[in-house]
């Protein structure tokens, strides 16, 4: 009797703990996929003040842009660690789609 209340009792906070899991996982890739959406912005500016021959501004955007693509990469790893396949690819298609759906 007392190992089959053990063995409910472990599967129940088993079962809580991937729960609790996954919710995280879903906020996480929605960050992920604002990141990669800001990234872009930014290198569009950085692009445009190098066409008007902005160069400290330019620079600027530079220095966001590679802030962001750092930041991409260790949320990631982040993600991969927690089991998800390819996870900067799959925001920077859901970005795209969101774009697309948009206009």
């Amino acid at each position: 009797m007392k190992k089959n209340v053990l063995l409910v009792v472990l599967g129940i906070a088993l079962s809580a703990g991937a729960m609790a899991q996954t919710k995280d996982i879903k906020k996480d890739q929605k960050v992920l996929k604002n990141t990669v959406k800001d990234k872009k912005e930014d290198r569009k500016e950085m692009g445009k003040d190098v066409t008007h021959l902005r160069v400290k501004a330019a620079v600027n955007h530079r220095k966001e842009v590679r802030r962001h693509k750092r930041s991409i990469h260790r949320q990631g790893e982040h993600l991969e660690a927690h089991g998800v396949k390819h996870p900067v690819r799959k925001a920077q298609h859901q970005a795209h789609l969101d774009k697309e759906n948009k206009q």
